[in-house]
């Protein structure tokens, strides 16, 4: 069984404080960089002692899940303010406004890959294709499929020359395909998508559901190429799941990233126990990002996986 963190997570209150002062254009970037470096060494620590099997920087310099793509890929610029699905966090909505392709520069600006010691096992998290594609303005595209190709051939080779520094497990949010009724048009787009996302030599993939019901569209998703399926067990009922053959690995979203309420790790004992049923290949993981959550009960949901990963072994 393993155990890893699914996306952003919080930012301290000194690295929020540096940041708004670097916005007023009171503190020099240096100082954003030393606050990011000191978030990123004990959100590091953190997982080490969790002794989780696949490290992540946290995504502490994202301003949001799509803004950073705007310096790696070509073709997409950004919009007003929109809301993250039903969440009171909000992302600039990228404008595709020419053929999007990877140009190979931010890479290390995005990735933080200088700050993960070299031998550790390095996790890098992306908005899926389709996610991408649905939750932009498409003056360029004509066809949603076209562009939905486009972005995973872009991803495809960002995530390459990740593998060149590191990287060995690449998640893809897909939430999109879950929150919204998707037809079978739309799913059919996605598959293509990661026929494209699940050809990048000497890596795992994931397709992570979150924020909605995977159980009308499983059987759909498990004939997308991809090693692992993510699945939010606050909008999923195992129970409505069990009867499906799995032969991917699933992804338990059973740690809550929107709520501050902790799990025991008795209870959460419990629900991978059904999991097993369904599949002997888990992982276990949040929800969604923990960046909804404050700092403090983000850093103790961290201290809960693990423990439950050690309860669930013995």
């Amino acid at each position: 069984m393993e155990a890893h963190l699914t996306g952003f997570f919080p930012r301290s209150e000194e690295l929020v404080r540096v940041t708004r002062a670097f916005e007023r254009n009171k503190l020099g970037r240096n100082e954003v960089e030393q606050a990011t470096r000191n978030d990123a060494a004990h959100l590091l620590e953190l997982q080490k002692k969790a002794s989780f099997d696949y490290v992540v920087d946290g995504q502490l310099n994202w301003q949001d899940h799509f803004r950073p793509f705007s310096r790696m890929f070509s073709g997409i610029s950004s919009s007003g303010l929109t809301r993250w699905y039903d969440n009171n966090t909000f992302y600039k909505q990228p404008i595709i406004t020419e053929k999007v392709q990877y140009l190979g520069t931010g890479l290390n600006e995005y990735f933080r890959y200088d700050l993960i010691p070299a031998k550790t096992a390095k996790k890098a998290i992306l908005p899926g294709p389709y996610t991408f594609a649905h939750s932009s303005q498409r003056p360029a595209y004509n066809s949603m499929a076209d562009l939905v190709n486009d972005l995973a051939h872009a991803l495809q080779g960002l995530c390459k020359r990740l593998v060149e520094h590191g990287y060995s497990y690449f998640q893809f949010d897909e939430p999109a395909l879950t929150f919204h009724k998707t037809n079978n048009d739309e799913l059919t787009i996605a598959r293509n998508a990661f026929e494209i996302l699940g050809h990048i030599p000497n890596a795992k993939t994931c397709l992570e559901t979150y924020f909605g019901d995977a159980a009308p569209i499983l059987d759909s998703l498990l004939e997308f190429k991809t090693d692992c399926i993510g699945i939010d067990l606050y909008a999923t009922s195992l129970e409505s799941i069990q009867d499906y053959r799995f032969d991917k690995e699933l992804a338990c979203g059973c740690v809550d990233g929107r709520n501050s309420l902790l799990e025991t790790p008795n209870d959460l004992a419990k629900l991978l126990h059904k999991a097993e049923k369904i599949t002997d290949k888990i992982a276990i993981c949040p929800n969604c990002d923990l960046e909804f959550l404050p700092y403090t009960v983000a850093e103790k949901k961290i201290q809960l996986l693990s423990e439950t990963k050690n309860q669930v072994k013995l």
